[in-house]
């Protein structure tokens, strides 16, 4: 199956369908399923500007976590999806519709990144997992430098956002979800990358803030693990 093409001006005419359809649907169903079958608590929630663009950078450990990102969010936000998903006309309306656009992670998908910089620069919302594909355990893996280089070249901050014990619920191998609780966590706004005269990050610029963003993730992820009595990860000591 080809890759459907998505143009930057399709995802951002599509888009604005998606924060209708969203915003006075399917953000409130979901808040109130969530709610009531996760026991889910969210903290922090105005950490995340209103207004402006902004990428939202949250832990990974369960498919789960796009939809409860995307339901405690205020905004509508927009997804990255791996272009597996956009399989035929009917999944693509959908998965476009309510945000996401595909992005082939076996290579570096510039159309992707283009259709992500409209988003930003359209002043709205964009999930990137940092840690890309779903993740077990408790330990932050090193983090993808794509988060670092979009906020660096749209010029917006990041928000780190810690989804605790959905891997319980519905971690890699766990088909259908279990009612166990889960808490969302939305830490404080990261100032983008500092540029050069000609508005580039270097690589030392883009590797020295996935350091830090990791690090932010990891005390959040463990504060609210230890909430839900999940063991915490060992101190890393691969930088010592």
């Amino acid at each position: 199956m080809n890759r459907p093409e998505l143009h930057p001006e399709e995802l951002e005419a599509k888009g604005r369908l998606a924060g209708v359809v969203f915003h006075f649907f399917v953000q409130r169903l979901a808040r109130a399923v969530f709610g009531a079958y996760f026991r889910c608590y969210t903290r922090g929630r105005r950490n995340l500007p209103r207004e402006g663009g902004v990428i939202i950078a949250p832990t990974h450990r369960s498919n789960l976590d796009t939809l409860l990102v995307g339901a405690s969010a205020g905004r509508a936000p927009r997804y990255f999806a791996k272009s597996g998903l956009f399989r035929g006309p009917i999944t693509t309306r959908f998965l476009v519709t309510m945000g996401a656009f595909p992005v082939r992670r076996e290579m570096v998908d510039r159309s992707a990144l283009k259709a992500a910089l409209t988003v930003l620069e359209a002043e709205k919302t964009l999930v990137v997992f940092p840690e890309g594909e779903r993740k077990s355990g408790s330990r932050i893996f090193p983090l993808l430098d794509g988060v670092a280089w979009l906020a660096g070249k749209a010029r917006v901050p990041v928000v780190p956002v810690a989804v605790g014990g959905t891997e319980r619920a519905m971690g890699i191998g766990i088909r259908m979800p279990r009612p166990r609780t889960v808490r969302i966590v939305w830490g404080e706004p990261l100032a983008p990358p500092e540029t050069d005269d000609r508005g580039r990050v270097s690589r030392e610029a883009l590797t020295a803030y996935s350091v830090e963003l990791r690090e932010i993730l990891q005390t959040m992820f463990d504060n609210v693990q230890q909430e839900l009595g999940i063991p915490t990860a060992p101190p890393d000591h691969s930088s010592d």
